[in-house]
Order: C-alpha cells, then structure tokens, then sequence
C-alpha cells in the first residue's frame, strides 16, 4: 500500500505543488516586505513604502520590475521542474513541436 501510494499519488500531487511553488518564489518578496515594515528594519519592502509615501515613481517602477522578474523566474524555474519530473509534459512539448 505505501508503495501504491508513493508511486501514483504522490508523483501526481507533485504537478501542483511544483507550480505553487513558483508562484511562491516571487511572493517572498511581499513577504518580507510585510515584515521589514512591522519590524522597523530596513530592506526592500521598506524601501518600497517610503517610495510609495513620498511619491517617488522611479524607484517604484524599479521594485515592480524586480518583483515581475522575480514572478518569471519562479515560473520558469517551476516549469523547468515539471518538465523534469513529469514525462507527459515532455511528450505534449514535444508532440506540439512536430504538429
């Protein structure tokens, strides 16, 4: 039983987990803005705050640059994941390729 289980429900529970996980990597950011800014300490989210509070657009620009690169990264980084660890995703790749 603890192989079934192993062997086809967790190898499918992993898909998803896999693409929350990307998602995930770009809201460490807004986490740790959250903290910086109970905490008092210095750091992006603070950095973020004081830019929106004295209107300052450029460095907000840059830190939603920063936090969509963050996004893709994870994304890409899940996706690769997938590709990996999943053979059907490979072969749907692949058979899109070819049609």
């Amino acid at each position: 039983e603890k192989d079934i289980i192993l062997k086809h429900a967790l190898r499918n529970a992993l898909n998803p987990f896999i693409t929350i996980l990307g998602f995930e990597i770009a809201s460490l950011l807004s986490g740790a803005a959250l903290i910086e800014i109970i905490v008092n300490w210095p750091g992006m989210g603070m950095l973020m705050l004081d830019a929106v509070l004295s209107q300052d657009l450029y460095l907000v620009m840059g830190g939603l640059y920063i936090g969509a690169i963050m996004l893709i990264i994870g994304n890409l980084i899940a996706d690769i994941l997938l590709a990996k660890l999943d053979p059907r995703i490979r072969m749907r790749e692949v058979e899109g390729i070819l049609k």
